[in-house]
């Protein structure tokens, strides 16, 4: 496929090896080799079927993947017939053989999987979405989740295995994978420990590892697991206790980057690693995986024990490794690459990355079909073919004009981000501009950070006080990656909005395609350059860097031009989750905000998508996080004039409180009898009354009527509604009398949808469209039944985040056109 064989590069699947021999020309100059072709591609097939079946078995019954894996296992059997008796059709035969064995190693586990994992009576209780007593066995750590989107209180999450339920009086036993989700007291519950609770089922989405959602009504009752797991816990919350100990001012990164505990990480460095690309260090990796594997080998090599036992000793750290971090899938993907390999190196055979990588996404992928459809997975399998492929061009290249270390440096988190970044898009659409800097001037100091903090592990076992020295410099190393993260994330245009969704993948494919493409045939295309400038002589160097420089600049470009249309919406709703995000353009990239949801990075995505640089008024309309908790990220990197709020608390959060002050702002008490203009809009606070004080939270939501002049001279009405309830609601009708008179065009349904918002909005006010901002299979029931059943008796087209996502609505001739955003 590529050009001659050499001996310059030796990658392995954690990255690029210091390996590299110099071939002298005669003439005594140097010149560095190509990298090796990449020519057995044997196991693409195998690799293909195995990830194809996955994602085709995980989403039918367990009768379905049954027959599915007996039509494929007699298929291959067929062809086998085929493959012995016929030479002429001999390729054909290994092709359809390998790729249906592979299929049929994939589906028959999986349809026992699936059997046991909705056998008896668990699978009516999962569609029914029942209550039921259950006893579940923690099969990871809980951690925390978004705040509940009503009073704000942590919840936290944890995947766990129900294996007994009592339903409607009827007790079964069952092994079904759910996700757990809960109060704060279920912050206590680590990997192996048996509860007791009681709550919600609620069926998942196809092709979820999860069967259902187990929606905790009661605090749980834990019977703490023993043995081997509970021994690794202890050694985790040791580690975790002399972490903290030390005291370096790493902000929590360093447990994170050692044992894959995220637990202590500041919330505002998580946001500037991801900013800055260096997500991934702040949890366990392939790569550790890998760094253990060949500190514990080289060691045992050093002190002269044979290649055997070398390698025994590290699969046997590399087991206990993956033990104590938890087997997340990028881990998997590692061991069990770094298992291969060692059997590899002791055949003789240990540069066969290609090759590695290929067989430990078969063997994965057959031993758990789920992992395919896992982002870390994804991700982890991205970046180690990235190291494989694009790699050592990328490094070839460059060392004709660097050292070949520093170049071999640059190539590993170059490469990575290349090959990684349409997957990172669908995840988050943006770019982060200095990703491979930061990961540059990050990446010398992570295999250091996990070789200490393994020993301080080890030895904080053993006697706390010797692992003391270990972890203080590991926490450094860690502080530096921190200090990076915030460098970085601090600088101008730290990302760049992007498109998300398919498309925003398909942008940066190309993108990433046109990048590789220079890099491996530089000196071709600098030869055509140079034939069709005639005279120009610049060497490949320049087209090198010509290449990186109108690629940029091709993202700072194209960045606007996939956002939506400036002015081409009146108004829009995020999609933040379970709760509120709304937008009212003002003027071109000015827009008015009425709540800003939970979560600060989608209030500032979708507001990024949106092409809005200023609001000059911001709008608060009552104090629960799922309407206020998202308020930092409207001020990053916007001027916002006016910030005013309802509420019957006698202060404001933080989370608003604190971005306001810090932006010179005084926040205003909003009740009725309030109105503004700005620009093409006017609007007039409808609710709440002076005294709130008997009124509940919910009750005191600003209630806002807005108009929007658009072409024509004509006026679009919108009235949102925050969260008020039934009685107010009917309160609010009566002191507004012409809310029935005229009605609204627009109608943002209170509560998203709850039931207790009630009819009379709905049938006064008779609008042509109404907007529920909702999250996505929320365990609230939202939107309820009888709101839904009444817009549609009423005539009233609903459009909702969850089913569309972030969505625009503009006025297209005399009717209202509705644009997902996705």
């Amino acid at each position: 496929m590529l050009s001659r064989p050499a001996r310059a590069f030796s990658w392995t699947a954690g990255g690029l090896s210091s390996v590299s021999k110099r071939i002298q020309l005669s003439s005594g100059a140097r010149q560095y080799p190509e990298p090796p072709r990449i020519t057995d591609l044997r196991l693409v097939p195998a690799a293909a079927a195995a990830w194809i079946a996955a994602a085709l078995v995980t989403r039918v019954d367990a009768g379905a993947a049954l027959w599915a894996g007996i039509l494929l296992a007699v298929l291959a059997a067929g062809w086998g017939g085929v493959l012995v008796l016929a030479k002429r059709l001999r390729r054909t035969a290994v092709l359809v053989v390998v790729c249906s064995a592979v299929g049929a190693m994939v589906c028959l586990p999986a349809s026992g999987t699936l059997a046991a994992q909705t056998a008896g009576p668990v699978a009516d209780a999962i569609s029914s979405g029942a209550h039921i007593t259950a006893v579940l066995v923690a099969t990871g750590d809980a951690g925390e989740a978004a705040p509940s989107k009503f009073g704000g209180e942590t919840r936290w999450v944890l995947d766990a295995r129900l294996v007994e339920g009592t339903g409607k009086g009827v007790r079964f036993e069952a092994g079904t994978p759910v996700v757990v989700i809960g109060p704060g007291a279920w912050s206590a519950v680590k990997i192996g420990d048996h509860i007791n609770s009681a709550g919600k089922l609620v069926a998942t989405g196809p092709g979820e590892r999860a069967d259902a959602l187990f929606i905790a009504s009661t605090r749980p009752r834990i019977t703490a697991t023993e043995g081997a797991a509970a021994s690794l816990t202890g050694l985790r919350m040791k580690f975790l206790g002399v972490a903290a100990a030390v005291g370096t001012p790493d902000d929590g990164l360093m447990p994170g980057m050692v044992i894959g505990d995220e637990t202590p990480l500041d919330k505002s460095l998580q946001e500037k690693m991801r900013i800055t690309g260096l997500t991934h260090l702040t949890a366990v990796s392939g790569a550790n995986c890998t760094y253990v594997l060949a500190f514990v080998f080289i060691a045992a090599r050093t002190l002269r024990l044979p290649r055997a036992v070398a390698a025994g000793a590290g699969i046997v750290a590399l087991v206990g490794f993956v033990l104590l971090v938890r087997p997340e899938p990028s881990v998997l993907r590692a061991a069990v690459m770094g298992s291969i390999g060692v059997l590899a190196i002791l055949t003789g055979r240990g540069r066969l990355s290609l090759t590695l990588l290929l067989l430990s996404i078969t063997v994965l992928l057959t031993t758990d079909p789920w992992l395919h459809g896992e982002f870390g997975f994804i991700l982890s399998v991205t970046a180690t073919a990235a190291l494989v492929l694009f790699g050592p061009w990328l490094a070839y290249r460059l060392s004709r004009w660097m050292p070949q270390r520093i170049a071999q440096l640059i190539a590993v988190p170059v490469a990575a981000q290349v090959f990684c970044s349409p997957v990172l898009v669908l995840l988050q659409p943006e770019l982060p501009l200095y990703s491979v800097p930061a990961n540059i001037a990050a990446a010398p100091v992570v295999p250091f950070v996990t070789i200490l903090g393994m020993a301080a592990v080890l030895l904080v076992g053993l006697f706390a006080p010797l692992s003391a020295p270990f972890a203080l410099a590991a926490g450094w190393g860690a502080a530096w990656v921190a200090w990076i993260a915030r460098f970085f994330a601090d600088a101008p245009a730290a990302s760049i909005p992007w498109q998300g969704g398919i498309m925003g993948a398909v942008l940066t494919s190309l993108l990433s395609l046109a990048v590789v493409a220079g890099v491996v045939w530089a000196p071709k295309l600098a030869k055509v350059f140079t034939m069709v400038l005639r005279g120009s002589r610049l060497p490949s160097l320049a087209w090198i860097s010509s290449g990186c420089v109108l690629g940029l600049a091709a993202s700072l470009l194209l960045a606007p031009l996939v956002a939506p249309p400036q002015q081409s919406w009146v108004a829009a709703a995020c999609d933040v989750g379970q709760g509120d995000g709304f937008v009212v353009q003002t003027a071109a990239g000015e827009a008015m905000v009425i709540d800003t949801g939970a979560d600060p990075d989608g209030m500032d995505i979708c507001l990024d998508r949106l092409a809005v640089t200023t609001v000059p008024l911001l709008v608060i309309t009552h104090q629960h996080l799922d309407h206020y908790g998202g308020t930092e990220g409207v001020f990053r990197d916007r001027t916002v004039g006016q910030l005013l709020y309802s509420s019957t608390e006698p202060a404001l959060p933080p989370e608003v409180g604190e971005p306001a002050r810090e932006h010179g702002i005084e926040p205003l008490r909003l009740t009725a009898g309030a109105e503004g203009s700005i620009g093409a809009v006017s609007w007039t606070s409808l609710w709440p009354p002076p005294d709130t004080r008997a009124l509940s939270e919910n009750d005191a939501s600003a209630v806002l009527k807005v108009d929007v002049r658009v072409k024509d001279n004509r006026t679009v009405s919108i009235l949102f509604t925050g969260d008020i309830e039934e009685q107010s609601a009917a309160d609010l009708l009566r002191t507004n009398p012409q809310l029935s008179v005229a009605g609204v065009d627009i109608l943002k349904v209170s509560h998203h949808g709850a039931r207790n918002g009630g009819l009379g909005i709905i049938e006064s006010t008779d609008p042509s469209l109404a907007m529920i901002s909702v999250g996505h299979d929320n365990d609230y029931g939202h939107p309820h039944a009888d709101i839904v059943g009444s817009l549609d008796a009423n005539g009233v087209p609903t459009v909702r985040t969850d089913l569309l996502g972030t969505f625009t609505i503009s006025l297209e001739g005399n009717a209202l056109e509705v644009r997902s955003l996705g």
